[in-house]
């Protein structure tokens, strides 16, 4: 690699003058002055290699030549990759380098090959910049590589258009309608290089693979297994805007099940093995969504403890769970202070845990999977796992991904229709407008996925009806199973949940219009010691009471409400917690006439605004 180098600069015609630290470069310089005199029209090349150092050479007045060495090392790119994710490019170069008798091959980003600071850290210690060269030793490199091939490695997953065609990117290449693309190469970061999409050997072996990932819908109930396994082929069609979420207690086989549908785009990707989990950084849980295009991650191991420490790990799941939603990344400021491309999640995530995350609107873009105790066969889980150890999932997937290359404009196109189509019949809207989006693209990429298995012969037209048919009762029952999720996060019904705890247990209550003894007291937070002894209130003062209406003091009744709640306070302000009462109807007037939600009432004498609920609702 070094022979052009070396030969450039023993080939010229005239003797160089070395000026080492055990030489005089006066007296060497006088001996050849003449013979150097002789080559002063000659062009002499800036940088050359001298033995095991790179030298800096200058032509001096009279045709003197002046050697300076910039470094005890030499050093060559031998080539220049330009790293695409999809959304930019960045350059590294491959660099070779001998030190002493040691030579060297590594990586080094472009800008950090600019500062030279790669140095030290690539080639230790006995690798010197001679003072004052840094800059010239850069520019040594760069002369002394000449010709410098040019590479491009894909560093996501996912689809990408090749010429006229459509490929699918993974950690083994790339795969078209044909099979495997010769001459693309994948980089991916380290959690992912497990995913390697299979291929099946033959037509029957596609049959037998694709019957295998069809046995999943078997391991659990239909509400369970058709949105997981629909998930797994909606994740390969890309662009999603919803998250999966398994949850249950420890012993109900989430990770597993979740393994199961992860090594669906490769076989390494075991329980033991899954790409992300919750004790990672907000930013390292960010980036591998990015990197993991039109393909399922498994996020792991959501497991809040109750204690205060739990804010953090909300506070990850929310910004993930979010940002996937949104199709939104954070930007961020370069090492130069420009803002940098933002990244967002463009992988299906699939989480497991113990809890589901807070907040409905963190809720409203997940579906909650739960999974109680013995409803997974656990004979047909052990059958899928061998299945998916043996490659059979992932050469499914590899098949699948082959047929949809090979009409891929026609099938976005029909996916959009279709989900649009059942998007309009409303399933869930009543319970979150996200609702009927989230599962129509799951029934739709499930229809795609069953024709796919038709056409090769992997089921006939009677299985493929009968899948058909169950898939919208699966998807139905989950739907109603997210009202549970969603009624627990709505901040309008906590608040009224956290003030009925604060009257049943003395630290709230409400008075009569007059501020006197309510009817039914003791439902109202007033207490006595015994029959016949007065009625006292408990706790702070929250509104009045004048069947069938209640007045609530707002100021009060918010503070009461976030004491109750402790650490897990209600996630809104007063104001908008107004607001979501009025969207819940839970608020029986306001004053139309002000435009405002509090209502003018005269209590205990005076002229107050309070939010003017219905007593039977508290």
């Amino acid at each position: 690699m070094w022979g052009g180098a070396t030969a450039a600069l023993l080939s010229m015609n005239f003797r160089l003058v070395w000026m080492g630290p055990d030489d005089d470069p006066q007296a060497a310089n006088q001996a050849l002055s003449s013979a150097l005199s002789l080559q002063s029209s000659r062009a002499v090349a800036p940088y050359a290699q001298r033995g095991p150092e790179m030298v800096r050479q200058e032509k001096l007045q009279g045709g003197r030549l002046k050697i300076t060495p910039v470094a005890n090392f030499h050093a060559c790119i031998v080539c220049d990759i330009l790293i695409d994710d999809g959304e930019q490019e960045r350059r590294e170069f491959g660099i070779e380098a001998v030190v002493g008798e040691t030579r060297l091959a590594f990586f080094v980003s472009a800008a950090e090959f600019g500062r030279m600071s790669w140095v030290a850290s690539r080639l230790g210690p006995q690798a010197i910049l001679y003072p004052g060269q840094q800059q010239h030793a850069r520019a040594a490199i760069q002369w002394l590589s000449g010709q410098v091939r040019q590479e491009r490695i894909f560093s996501y997953t996912g689809w990408k258009k090749h010429g006229t065609q459509w490929m699918y990117l993974h950690a083994g290449g790339a795969l078209g309608a044909d099979g495997l693309i010769p001459g693309i190469q994948v980089r991916l970061p380290d959690a992912l290089q497990a995913f390697e999409i299979g291929l099946p050997q033959d037509s029957d072996d596609r049959g037998r693979n694709v019957k295998a990932s069809l046995r999943v819908l078997q391991v659990a109930p239909d509400r369970i297994s058709f949105p997981l396994l629909a998930g797994v082929y909606r994740a390969a069609l890309g662009g999603t805007t919803f998250s999966l979420f398994l949850e249950g207690r420890s012993g109900v086989f989430k990770t597993t099940l979740a393994a199961l549908c992860q090594q669906h785009f490769g076989v390494a990707l075991d329980a033991t093995r899954l790409p992300a989990n919750f004790a990672s950084t907000a930013n390292a849980l960010e980036s591998l969504a990015f990197h993991a295009k039109d393909a399922l991650l498994v996020a792991d191991d959501f497991a809040p403890t109750g204690l205060e420490g739990d804010r953090g790990l909300h506070g990850l799941a929310e910004r993930l769970f979010r940002a996937a939603g949104n199709q939104q990344g954070r930007s961020r400021l370069s090492n130069g202070g420009r803002p940098s491309a933002a990244k967002p999640p463009r992988a299906l995530v699939l989480a497991t845990g113990e809890d589901v995350p807070k907040g409905q609107s963190i809720r409203a873009r997940l579906l909650i999977i739960d999974v109680t105790p013995g409803e997974v066969d656990c004979a047909t889980l052990t059958e899928c796992q061998e299945a998916a150890q043996q490659g059979q999932l992932a050469a499914a997937m590899g098949s699948f991904l082959r047929w949809v290359a090979g009409r891929h404009d026609s099938v976005q196109q029909r996916l959009r229709a279709r989900v649009q189509e059942i998007r309009n019949q409303g399933r869930g809207r009543s319970i979150h407008a996200r609702l009927p989006g989230a599962t129509a693209e799951l029934e739709a990429s499930f229809e795609i996925f069953l024709e796919f298995a038709l056409e090769i012969g992997a089921i006939g037209k009677v299985e493929r009806d009968e899948l058909l048919q169950r898939c919208p009762l699966a998807l139905n029952e989950l739907v109603a199973r997210q009202a549970q999720y969603h009624q627990a996060s709505d901040p309008a019904a906590r608040f009224l949940g956290l003030l009925r705890a604060a009257l049943a247990g003395g630290r709230a209550h409400v008075s009569s219009r007059d501020g006197k003894v309510p009817d039914d007291p003791a439902a109202w937070g007033w207490h006595r010691k015994s029959a016949g002894r007065p009625w006292v209130p408990q706790g702070a003062r929250i509104g009045w009471l004048a069947v069938p209406d209640l007045y609530l003091e707002p100021a009060a009744s918010y503070e009461v409400a976030q004491q109750m709640a402790g650490s897990e306070r209600l996630p809104i302000t007063e104001q908008k917690l107004r607001h979501r009462l009025r969207e819940q109807d839970l608020l029986a007037s306001v004053d139309s006439a002000r435009h405002v939600l509090l209502v003018r009432r005269t209590l205990e004498g005076r002229p107050r605004q309070v939010l003017h609920l219905r007593a039977r609702d508290l």
